[in-house]
């Protein structure tokens, strides 16, 4: 009965209206270019579209489709070709499940159940009260709760600090984004007091994190079998027998906008909704995000390995778009995903209408505009990472700094350009600090927020050395007002440094700015970084080491007696820390050597290197 209910919603109309049931299919629609998309008229918005891939001669669309659509298809005049009969042949390939054994699929392999995910959370919250939450923002169409989880110290009240959201698996059939979204909160949780940027991070911003957007939907994939037919939207009945309501075609902004954006068939997986904001799960979405000042926000889908910010419902330039393709080529520098997968949704990949990204982007009706983004993850299938640990956690690594990325500039957040020592006046006029002379300092930084709300006001700073021969003699300084995407220096109050007449020329002095200012009336401090070299001209900011790990994997996984950890874009021996479920370290252990693992319970662990770099694993007996 739950998979003739699945594929009835997957059916095609016919000519006539009828609605058939059918077997769905992998296919791919050849264009010569994206655009060519037009010739589908208002059949591009009922399709099932999974990616686009490009090539030489232009590109494919990777559609769920039937036999029926695939005919209508064809008879536009486009080239079709069938990459998998059944999807439930390929969902076995990628998972290596059963699809005639839903039970089999219950646990998602390696990626978190709806149920596992709300174990998880729990864990994390019990294992950091003091910088965590959660709780429930409000209730799906069945009554399961979107579990919310927010990092920041004195998580329990709104302090008004710069506040960013991410979030997954709006599409049930997406667990990638869930499993990112957790990956990541357990980093940065685990990381507070250990590294400064995360300490930083949660001393002095709220980060919500929902890694199920759509709990009726993902938990239908899991317990009933939905994954073998990669089950998209909620669960919701808006027309018998016809089945749930694409979320991500029911937001409000251009909701509607035309049929080859989204479809107003309930048969159809695109399907948006008999209103904007028809459904439970939208309108939770809506007033969350009402109730707070959102200054950037990632949406996780799957898959494809694209990089996407607003307009999908038209190629229309969205406001500040230099700023946009800016934002998004950063992703693009952390994830490596391709420069032709970067860019605005309706030009990068296919018209969308309704989606959270326009919404979260759109300024009607007063509405506080959020920096939204999108990025597709993956470049296989929706399961990929089912049973490959190592590929799912590969991808999360590789997007994971973009999060933190967001985090920074959902606020003030300075950057160090450069220091120039001033010597003209009280010393020797060499441009340089020598052994036993007195020069003035100056500091020249940028603020990297984004949102018009953040600029820095009432800034001062104090200024400690690193080093005991080098004093300085006047340690607090203001310094001029900082709008966001703009740069200050403080040239016309510097400060003063005296170096002792026995430092030999050549050393290293580190320096450490102390910068106080308000955000959008929050006050903060934030260090930052630079050094300068005794009796050298060449003043640099504070780069991170080249020799960090962006990915780690332990094999075998499972494990029994012995674990090796192997760290990618490390060229010597990494240290790991070994940490139960509940967030408890109970060993550490080295890159390239074996760590015995037999002292171990049996269980799931994490890896986890000083940079950030992580993997799961089990012991088994």
């Amino acid at each position: 009965m739950r998979l003739t209910i699945a594929l009835l919603s997957l059916t095609a109309a016919t000519a006539s209206g009828y609605e058939r049931v059918s077997t769905v299919m992998e296919a791919r629609v050849h264009f010569d270019a994206l655009r060519r998309l037009e010739l589908l008229g208002d059949l591009a918005g009922e399709l099932d579209i999974c990616t686009w891939e490009e090539d030489e001669l232009g590109g494919w669309l990777v559609i769920n489709t039937t036999a029926e659509e695939l005919a209508r298809i064809q008879m536009l005049g486009l080239r079709t070709e069938v990459t998998w009969p059944d999807i439930r042949h390929k969902f076995r390939a990628i998972t290596g499940v059963d699809p005639d054994d839903p039970a089999a699929g219950r646990d998602f392999g390696y990626f978190f159940t709806y149920w596992e995910t709300i174990d998880t959370l729990q864990a994390l919250a019990a294992a950091f009260p003091g910088i965590c939450t959660l709780y429930s923002v409000g209730l799906s169409h069945q009554g399961k709760p979107l579990w919310c989880l927010k990092v920041s110290d004195n998580a329990a009240v709104s302090e008004n600090e710069p506040a960013c959201f991410f979030n997954g698996a709006t599409h049930a059939r997406e667990p990638m984004g869930t499993h990112c979204c957790i990956m990541f909160a357990a980093r940065i949780l685990s990381q507070y007091g250990v590294d400064s940027l995360a300490t930083w991070l949660i001393n002095n911003r709220e980060v919500f994190i929902i890694p199920v957007m759509n709990p009726d939907g993902y938990v239908y994939n899991s317990d009933s079998g939905g994954s073998t037919n990669n089950w998209r939207k909620n669960r919701r009945v808006i027309q018998s027998p016809y089945v749930g309501v694409d979320l991500n075609r029911n937001y409000g902004f251009k909701w509607g906008y035309d049929n080859s954006g989204s479809s107003g068939s309930p048969a159809q997986e695109t399907y948006r909704g008999p209103s904007r904001f028809s459904e439970p799960e939208t309108q939770v979405v809506r007033d969350f995000m009402a109730a707070n000042l959102f200054r950037t926000c990632m949406d996780y889908h799957t898959y494809g390995q694209y990089n996407l910010y607003p307009w999908g419902y038209a190629s229309t330039t969205p406001p500040e778009r230099n700023l946009l393709q800016e934002m998004v080529d950063t992703f693009r520098m952390n994830n490596n995903y391709r420069a032709s997968r970067t860019g605005q949704v309706n030009q990068t990949i296919y018209p969308c209408n309704g989606l959270s990204l326009d919404w979260e982007y759109s300024d009607t009706a007063g509405k506080f505009v959020t920096y939204a983004f999108t990025c597709e993850l993956d470049s296989i299938d929706f399961w990929h990472g089912w049973n490959d640990s190592a590929a799912l956690h590969l991808e999360c690594n590789r997007n994971i700094p973009n999060l933190y990325y967001l985090a920074r500039v959902s606020g003030v957040f300075f950057d160090p350009v450069a220091v120039t020592i001033n010597d003209t006046t009280l010393g020797n006029g060499t441009g340089r600090l020598d052994p036993g002379e007195q020069s003035n300092i100056w500091f020249s930084l940028r603020n990297r927020a984004v949102h018009p709300l953040d600029s820095a006001y009432q800034v001062s700073a104090r200024l400690i050395s690193g080093h005991p021969e080098v004093q300085v003699t006047d340690s607090v300084k203001s310094f001029p007002n900082c709008a966001r995407r703009s740069g200050f220096n403080n040239a016309s109050t510097q400060f003063t440094l005296r170096a002792g007449s026995g430092i030999a020329p050549g050393t290293r002095i580190p320096l450490r700015l102390e910068l106080s200012y308000t955000d959008a009336g929050v006050r903060m401090m934030q260090p930052v970084g630079f050094e300068i070299v005794i009796g050298d001209q060449s003043g640099v900011a504070h780069r991170p080491a080249l020799d960090i790990p962006t990915s780690l994997a332990a094999r075998p996984n499972p494990a029994g007696s012995f674990v090796r950890f192997q760290a990618h874009g490390s060229t010597g021996p990494i240290a790991v820390r070994i940490y139960s479920c509940s967030g408890a370290l109970v060993a550490t252990a080295s890159t390239g050597t074996g760590f015995d693992c037999r002292s171990l319970p049996a269980g799931a662990y994490s890896g986890r290197t000083e940079s950030g770099a992580s993997c799961w694993f089990t012991v088994v007996r």
